[in-house]
């Protein structure tokens, strides 16, 4: 398990540094759309369909980040109030299996649709050299990246379900 930390800390550690060059390019892009339209009169008609696209990148990848620094919106009043760590660990496995539930599934039809619509030919409007493809990639990706964080999780759960003894998280936001 220790292994499973260390390996979604460095790729958690890769996503920041995606989402900061995916921020950058957004603004960058954002800044030439303005500076052609309004000071040399000649807007591009790709920028603000690429700055889209890094900001679809930024916010999924954004998701997973959030998911191993355990700040994605949760509800744990009511699960912070079982007195039992136990059955508080229980809680949170059953919690742990339905997100990897649905991430299979986000993961497995995320995968279909990107393999569709990569073997359609499909491309950008505004960019033909841009498979729209790689837009789709964001989605599987991403809920790939959440499933091994919130995988991490189970097993920190399961350790205290098991041995009743509180662990460190899985997350480390530093």
């Amino acid at each position: 398990m220790g292994l499973l930390k260390k390996f979604n800390t460095i790729v958690n550690k890769i996503l920041c540094v995606a989402m900061a060059v995916s921020f950058v390019c957004m603004v960058i892009l954002i800044f030439l759309q303005v500076i052609c339209r309004y000071a040399l009169n000649d807007a591009l008609s790709w920028s603000e369909e690429l700055a889209s696209y890094f900001f679809h990148w930024a916010t999924f990848l954004g998701a997973s980040v959030a998911f191993y620094e355990s700040t994605h919106i949760s509800v744990s009043y009511f699960v912070n109030k079982v007195p039992s760590l136990r059955l508080r660990a229980f809680i949170l496995c059953v919690a742990d299996v339905c997100c990897l539930t649905f991430l299979s599934m986000y993961i497995n039809e995320g995968w279909t649709v990107t393999k569709m619509v990569f073997s359609f030919g499909e491309t950008a409007s505004s960019m033909t050299w841009l498979p729209m493809g790689f837009i789709h990639l964001a989605f599987p990706l991403a809920s790939l990246c959440m499933a091994l964080n919130v995988l991490a999780y189970l097993l920190d759960h399961l350790r205290v379900l098991v041995t009743g003894v509180e662990t460190a998280p899985a997350a480390r936001t530093a």
